[in-house]
């Protein structure tokens, strides 16, 4: 363990020493030789009886369960991150107002204590409108977030007018501190500034909001106190109900537990840079450099901190972010990890550059971190990662990330799995990818020159492309004897539907990786069509969005997930 002393004298000032271990934690079941697998969900994905049309906290303790069940060991989620409750139809996981608190449209209504008891919430359940609204919200193939907005804060609001306190609640309070009061407060505002028609970002709302140390924000705090308090509530309801859904995949034998995501950033104009804007470079985004597939870069709309201020405060705030997303996780991906080397960064209207970090002393908090909250780390390392970075993650504990349809050979062929590394985490897709359906049958091309991401010539371009990953693919599982190619039906086999075995094969093959952690995606064994997230998009695909196709009671007793599971457990043990 880590030994620190925040006021080290040196030449008559004071300094930060943090001694940190040279290695992240590893669970122990991983330490013993254990090889866990397990599913990464998209929560707002999952359907079930009782939610109110997008996953909840209670359906996440039902999922523990079942992956239970099937012999699985670790459950990973989306970033559950708070959002701006104002715009609830901004769903990006990854675009959060605050990294510490979590999104209360993941409260489970029903299991909050005295929901059964609330005169006005059970009236307002008993109105035929309001449960039309909701027979609506869990029928409609996509999360609706507005109108599941709509009934989560009329329940909420009937739920917090009859709540007269709680200790437990009061020392949530204390120990959120200013950070939890500025990220309430940032709520408040935000729904002031919505009905004004100013947006959710703090540049709009004038000199007077720019920062929670204003008089006119004081006055406003003031003024607003219970509003205030009204979000706390709801940030202490989802971290109880989240703490819950963690306790159960304990109390059901998960080795790992829950697999968090720690999104690389914040939104530019949120909670969490409103209140630290020395801090955080808030004219500056994070994004990607031009590339071949895109000739402008990308910018992601998150700001990222200054690495010298994070020294001058010896990453006190990033620690807290760490901790906040590892306490109640047995593992957490770090979201675009070379982001603890470099960020490129694009200020407005102007060319980007890279902003470099300590690297050393980034890996040496996060294995702090990780060691005091007893969570694995996975670094999300995919595209264009310099070798000896990967060598030096893998020398830190932290577990690279990796995906099969990446994993190739520089003549196209897939790389075997044997040869994939054992210090790694790996899967058929991600959520930024298409599912194996639509991979195979080109959906995502379809979607893509639909709404106009390309043109005729290169949608000719991708689709030869994809007939050749499909080839690729096909080669790589009669290598090793999983696939029989018939000579004379050769060209429908890879250019019909998918073929029946498919998943089941792919998923074989890839089991004999090495990796210490696999992850099977549900979309590939639900063989749904449609992907979470489409990159490149807005409002021209429904991204976050997406249901899965069938509920937590039918997954509980699907074949095709006994199937899996079953290639997974013999793989594996």
């Amino acid at each position: 363990m880590a030994v620190e002393s925040p006021d080290l004298p040196a030449d008559g000032r004071t300094t930060a020493l943090i001694v940190a271990p040279t290695k992240c934690y590893q669970p122990e079941m991983m330490r013993a030789g254990g090889k866990p697998w397990g599913y990464p969900l998209q929560l707002y994905a999952l359907r079930s009886a009782e939610n109110w049309g997008i996953g909840d906290f209670t359906d996440l303790g039902k999922m523990a369960g079942v992956a239970r069940r099937f012999g699985a060991d670790i459950l990973g989620i989306n970033p559950i991150n708070v959002a701006f409750m104002a715009n609830v139809e901004t769903a990006s996981p990854y675009y959060s107002s605050s990294r510490m608190f979590l999104n209360p449209l993941y409260i489970d209504v029903a299991a909050v204590d005295g929901a059964r008891e609330s005169a006005k919430l059970q009236a307002l359940l008993a109105d035929a409108d309001f449960q039309a609204k909701l027979a609506k919200a869990r029928a409609s193939r996509l999360v609706d977030y507005a109108l599941v907005g709509e009934l989560k804060s009329k329940a909420f609001e009937a739920l917090y007018s009859e709540f007269a306190g709680s200790t437990a609640f009061d020392a949530f309070c204390e120990k959120g501190g200013a950070e939890l009061e500025n990220a309430a407060l940032y709520q408040v505002l935000a729904e002031y500034f919505a009905r004004k028609k100013k947006g959710v970002g703090f540049k709009s709302w004038g000199a007077g909001y720019a920062s929670p140390d204003t008089a006119q924000v004081k006055k406003f705090a003031k003024a607003n106190a219970d509003r205030i308090r009204y979000f706390k509530y709801l940030f202490w309801l989802a971290d109880a109900q989240f703490e819950a859904a963690s306790e159960a995949c304990g109390r059901v034998g998960l080795g790992v537990g829950l697999y968090q995501d720690l999104a690389v950033g914040v939104a530019a104009e949120s909670a969490e840079t409103w209140g630290a804007q020395d801090l955080f470079a808030v004219d500056l985004s994070i994004g990607s450099p031009p590339d071949m597939f895109n000739a402008d870069g990308q910018r992601w709309g998150v700001a990222p901190m200054r690495p010298e201020a994070m020294k001058r405060e010896a990453f006190a705030t990033y620690r807290r972010i760490l901790s906040a997303n590892m306490k109640r996780a047995g593992a957490v991906r770090i979201d675009h990890v070379m982001g603890l080397a470099r960020l490129f960064c694009i200020p407005d209207g102007v060319a980007g550059a890279y902003v470099l970090y300590p690297f050393a002393d980034m890996v040496g908090i996060v294995a702090l971190e990780s060691h005091r909250n007893k969570c694995l780390v996975v670094g999300e390392d995919l595209g264009v990662v310099p070798e000896f970075f990967r060598e030096a993650l893998a020398e830190a504990g932290i577990l690279s990330f990796r995906v099969c349809r990446y994993e190739r050979a520089p003549d196209g062929r897939y790389i075997p799995p044997a040869d994939y590394p054992r210090s790694a985490l790996v899967a058929a897709g991600t959520h930024d990818m298409p599912t194996l359906t639509g991979w195979w049958t080109g959906d995502d091309i379809d979607v893509a020159r639909k709404i106009g991401l390309m043109d005729e010539r290169k949608e000719r371009f991708v689709r030869d492309e994809r007939r050749n990953d499909r080839f690729a693919l096909v080669e790589a599982l009669s290598r090793t004897g999983l696939w029989f190619v018939e000579s004379e039906n050769f060209e429908s086999q890879i250019n019909g539907a998918l073929p029946p075995k498919m998943v089941e094969k792919v998923y074989t093959y890839l089991a004999q990786a090495p990796c210490q952690v696999f992850l099977v995606q549900l979309e590939d064994v639900l063989r749904q069509i449609e992907q979470m997230n489409m990159p490149g998009t807005t409002d021209e695909y429904p991204n976050w969005r997406v249901k899965l196709p069938k509920t937590i009671e039918e997954l509980d007793s699907d074949a095709d997930m006994e199937k899996i599971a079953g290639v997974l457990k013999s793989a594996r043990s």
